[in-house]
């Protein structure tokens, strides 16, 4: 950084250095207490990736809490569609659960030139579940016609989960959204 008496002028070392972090919108739907447990994990290993620079304001919602309510349903769709992240947890894939696939589908896609991630954490390895396949290929759908990329995990027992898994996704998620935001600032940034 460069001083003077009158004005301080700050250089930057590179274009990294302008670029502050922002905000990543996590949404997530759970469909039973064990799943919601998984869902605070998901989160806080995402804000972990993210870093400092990032806020991650995090939405939690249980589906059976929405889905027969209209008004809410409508106010929770709409900002789902708006999320950055949507993460959904299945904890039993015993049974299709038809209702949380309809919900995912009524989900406007996110706008053009957006990129976001639809995260699913479902069932687990030891009780994979009769409806894995289906559930796998429902959330699939969902993420390219909302223009998202899917990925998914098992929803493990154990507390001491590395968020490996989710590093990758996260950090592309991240390089676009900071591109974007150089698009917005570069122009600004050579004017001033």
């Amino acid at each position: 950084m460069y001083s003077s008496s009158c004005c301080s002028i700050m250089r930057f070392d590179s274009y990294q250095d302008m670029i502050p972090g922002g905000k990543l919108h996590l949404f997530s739907v759970y469909t039973d207490f064990g799943a919601y447990r998984r869902v605070r994990r998901v989160a806080q290993a995402i804000a972990k990736l993210a870093g400092e620079r990032w806020q991650c304001p995090s939405e939690m919602w249980k589906l059976d809490s929405f889905i027969a309510n209209e008004p809410i349903n409508r106010i929770i769709a709409g900002d789902g569609a708006k999320a950055d992240a949507i993460i959904v947890v299945v904890g039993s894939l015993e049974q299709r659960r038809p209702e949380l696939m309809a919900w995912l589908e009524s989900l406007a896609p996110l706008e053009q030139g957006k990129t976001g991630l639809l995260i699913g954490v479902l069932g687990d390895e030891e009780d994979k579940g009769v409806e894995l396949d289906w559930t796998a290929k429902q959330l699939i759908q969902c993420a390219q016609k909302t223009n998202r990329k899917f990925i998914w995990h098992w929803m493990q027992h154990h507390d001491g989960e590395d968020s490996d898994w989710l590093a990758e996704s996260v950090g592309a998620l991240l390089a676009h959204k900071r591109s974007q935001y150089r698009l917005i600032v570069a122009p600004e940034a050579a004017v001033a």
